[in-house]
C-alpha cells in the first residue's frame, strides 16, 4: 500500500510540474503592446451628422456635416415618380 501511495504522490508532482511549465510558457508568449501618442496633437471624436430637407415637387436635399472638414456638404436630388429613379441634381460642398 506504501508503494501505490508513493506512486500516486510522484504522478502528481510530475504533472504539477508540467502544468507549471505549459502555463509559464503560454504567459510569457503573450504580446502585450501598448499603443502611446508621442505626437502633440489632440485627438477628437469624429461626429457627423445628416439631415433631410424637403424641398417638395420631388426634389429633396440631405445636409451632411462632418467634424473633420468643418463644412456642411448639400446633396439635391429629384424622385421621379413614374420611372422610380432617383436622380442627383447638385452636389454642393
Amino acid at each position: 500500500m506504501n508503494l501505490n501511495f508513493l506512486s500516486e504522490l510522484r504522478n502528481i508532482r510530475i504533472t504539477l510540474v508540467v502544468l507549471t511549465i505549459v502555463l509559464t510558457l503560454s504567459t510569457c508568449s503573450r504580446d502585450n503592446t501598448q499603443n502611446i501618442n508621442n505626437d502633440s496633437q489632440e485627438i477628437y471624436p469624429k461626429f457627423s451628422s445628416t439631415n433631410m430637407i424637403d424641398f417638395g415637387n420631388g426634389d429633396f436635399g440631405v445636409l451632411t456635416s462632418e467634424s473633420d472638414y468643418g463644412d456642411d456638404v448639400i446633396r439635391i436630388y429629384h424622385y421621379d415618380k413614374k420611372q422610380m429613379k432617383l436622380h442627383l441634381k447638385r452636389n454642393n460642398r
